[in-house]
């Protein structure tokens, strides 16, 4: 009997491995069929990966040779499914120029990195990667309304799963909570302040929320379901103290009471109501004094956003500034093309300092240095193109995203990349945009087309 059970045991975790692979390979070929034919597959595949890379702080990566990551796995075949879309007839023609001039400079940087860097260049390729794969798949797709509803109903309970994360983290600091280990202490781009449990990128994502639920309270009933959702948006990104999500956050929703000026008085009244609810419920908690850290931790944080003297921000620019004197020292080569992937930001902190070798935390100067003037011009002609179709969509053509929403969103992400760069979600939201853009700029066209024809064909039949 035992040797039975032994033989069984050993046949067992010899063909574990090849269940898991074969488990594996079918999940993968059910995500492949599932991404090709609906966006919302590939849209809530990014989304749960990001509440779970919150989650975890830091997804884990698998040694086969180079460093395979989560996002890669998703990433890879979602980029092979953006190309069998693209390889329909009139798909390639219908994306904007700007965006194939981007890809193509970012391709031949990437393909000059391998060459002189090897794996250093995937490595600082990944992320452009990763947002480019988003813009051209999620732009391949007609977004029907329904869709769109679908997809914002994954968004906003995943936000609301990371505010969750978030008030868990603040509350395990405050209680001491020896049975959690504190994960989110270990992250170099969320220490330093008490209360920045998360980083930045997540933190853009409350904030687009944020942008969002007030362009939907502006333009009527839309998500009236999930509006409950602002003040708690708003404090919680206050609270995290990321300052540079702060304006790429509050400023954008700000501008729905200039851009949406039909409803500005509702808006405007909207939002007093949700400040005024807000302070009668904080301001007798902040009273009692057991929250003074907090509120000298945010003050604290606001003096040293606009500080020109120290702070996060000044070694920024004084690292831009020194990036710049090598580009600029570089010739005219790295000034049309920049350097490849692969070829490091290494520039000395300050004056007279350490060298320091991380990214610029500057998107603009971070294209330019890898794939010049060229590429850096054909990113904001990209944005470009994309505010135009916003404007002229306005209040279309959905009731969630509608095109000053859309407005919104850019100006949010446009700031975003100022110190920092596009994260896979934003992919996400560019690709979305870009698709209603083509989609509805279309319809408009053969809108006006057919009534510039009417005339014609009255006029042969009279």
């Amino acid at each position: 009997m035992l040797e039975l059970l032994y033989t069984l045991l050993g046949w067992t975790f010899t063909a574990l491995p090849f269940v898991v692979a074969f488990l594996f390979a079918m999940g993968l070929i059910l995500l492949v069929t599932g991404m090709y034919f609906s966006p919302l597959v590939g849209g809530v595949a990014i989304l749960l990966l990001f509440l779970l890379e919150t989650f975890f702080v830091h997804l884990f990566g698998f040694k086969l040779g180079i460093s395979v990551y989560p996002q890669d796995l998703l990433f890879v075949p979602m980029a092979l499914v953006a190309l069998l879309r693209l390889t329909r007839p009139g798909a390639m023609k219908r994306l904007p120029w700007p965006l194939w001039v981007l890809t193509g400079m970012m391709s031949l940087s990437f393909a000059l990195g391998l060459v002189q860097h090897g794996s250093t260049a995937g490595v600082e390729f990944r992320s452009d990667f990763y947002f480019m794969v988003g813009v051209f798949y999620f732009s391949s797709f007609s977004w029907s309304p329904q869709q769109i509803s679908r997809l914002f109903g994954w968004l906003f309970p995943v936000v609301l799963c990371i505010m969750a994360i978030v008030w868990f983290r603040w509350a395990s600091d405050a209680f001491n909570l020896d049975w959690v280990d504190p994960l989110w202490h270990y992250d170099a781009f969320v220490t330093g302040l008490p209360l920045r449990v998360i980083n930045a990128q997540q933190t853009m994502m409350l904030g687009q929320a944020l942008i969002l639920l007030v362009f939907a309270m502006a333009m009527g009933s839309v998500l009236a379901g999930w509006r409950f959702l602002v003040p708690f948006l708003g404090l919680t990104v206050l609270v995290l103290q990321h300052r540079s999500v702060w304006v790429a956050a509050f400023l954008p929703a700000l501008m729905a009471l200039v851009i949406v000026r039909q409803s500005q008085g509702r808006l405007a009244a909207r939002l007093a109501v949700i400040a005024a609810v807000s302070s009668l419920v904080l301001v007798p908690l902040l009273a009692t004094g057991k929250f003074s850290g907090a509120t000298s931790s945010v003050s604290e944080a606001a003096v040293k956003a606009t500080s020109t003297t120290g702070g996060t921000f000044v070694g920024r620019v004084e690292g831009w500034d020194a990036l710049l004197k090598q580009w600029t020292a570089a010739g005219p080569r790295a000034w049309v093309i920049g350097n490849p992937y692969g070829s490091g930001f290494a520039r000395p902190e300050g004056y007279g300092g350490k060298e320091i070798a991380f990214a610029p935390h500057n998107y603009y100067v971070q294209l330019l240095l890898r794939v010049g003037l060229i590429g850096l011009l054909a990113f904001v002609a990209l944005h470009v193109y994309l505010l135009k179709g916003a404007v002229k969509l306005a209040g279309e053509p959905h009731g969630e995203l509608t095109g000053y929403a859309m407005i919104g969103l850019l100006f949010s992400l446009l700031l975003f990349d100022i110190p920092y760069s596009p994260y896979y979600p934003h992919g996400l939201f560019t690709g979305l945009m870009l698709a209603l853009i083509l989609q509805h700029g279309r319809q408009g066209d053969a809108a006006v087309d057919s009534a510039r024809r009417m005339p014609e064909k009255q006029g042969v039949a009279a």
